[in-house]
């Protein structure tokens, strides 16, 4: 990992100090995750991406419960989206600047105001044409079971008028789980739920947009642990 991003970070943060656009930058992340994710023999695939409009923009929110989320969102994503991340990721040396030159927006929970800040910016992002992707649990899950939801993420997406996308990310705790420190390679799934509208939601009914929101996304998980496994020969049937 350090020998891909040490000087992955520097032509990104090179680029920008030059004033190259962020959209322009967008092949930096993903060659990072895709090398990473080729490196430690993970293959990812996603399912559910015919779901998706060509050039269209969304907020995705999904599960969060392994280090290997973000890598594996990011190297088989649609190519034009942005985080929605802790401002401590900002504060790493090489790394933490690189996420600002693409793009990316640091969210302080701690400080109410400097967190609406940061989602009326992603809702401008959005509105502009690139997709942001939210983790709605706030923090990894320890046992893989979904968390309480946190509604903030949704009102970037009322403010922005943009569908929800609800995803599940199968396989990343099983490869690394919090409490791991060692790889267990194998596949892994982003699972694309089907978008789902926004309109008629108002800003004080984020709550309600949360709650449907987190049943996709447990329908998502029950059905892709119910599957037979990646690599079985059922699933290849």
């Amino acid at each position: 990992m350090v020998l891909l991003t040490i000087p992955l970070a520097l032509a990104v943060i090179m680029a920008g100090a030059l004033r190259v656009g962020e959209n322009k930058l967008q092949w930096a992340p993903r060659a990072w995750a895709r090398l990473l994710m080729w490196g430690i023999k993970c293959r990812v695939r996603l399912i559910g991406g015919e779901n998706l409009e060509p050039g269209e923009s969304y907020v995705f929110a999904g599960n969060h419960a392994s280090a290997l989320d973000i890598p594996s969102l990011q190297s088989v994503m649609p190519k034009n989206f942005r985080w929605v991340a802790k401002k401590e990721l900002f504060s790493i040396p090489l790394f933490g600047p690189a996420l600002g030159s693409i793009g990316n927006i640091p969210i302080d929970r701690s400080v109410g105001r400097q967190a609406m800040h940061s989602l009326i910016l992603a809702s401008q992002r959005v509105s502009d044409g690139a997709s942001v992707v939210i983790f709605p649990e706030g923090t990894r899950s320890e046992d893989g079971k979904l968390l309480p939801f946190k509604s903030g993420g949704f009102l970037l997406a009322i403010k922005s008028g943009r569908p929800v996308v609800p995803f599940y990310l199968h396989g990343t705790r099983q490869a690394l789980a919090n409490d791991r420190y060692l790889l267990d390679p194998g596949p892994i799934e982003v699972i694309l739920g089907e978008p789902i509208s926004v309109e008629g939601f108002k800003t004080g009914q984020r709550e309600d947009l949360s709650d449907v929101v987190r049943e996709r996304i447990l329908a998502l998980q029950d059905k892709a642990e119910e599957a037979p496994p990646v690599d079985s020969p059922l699933s290849a049937a």
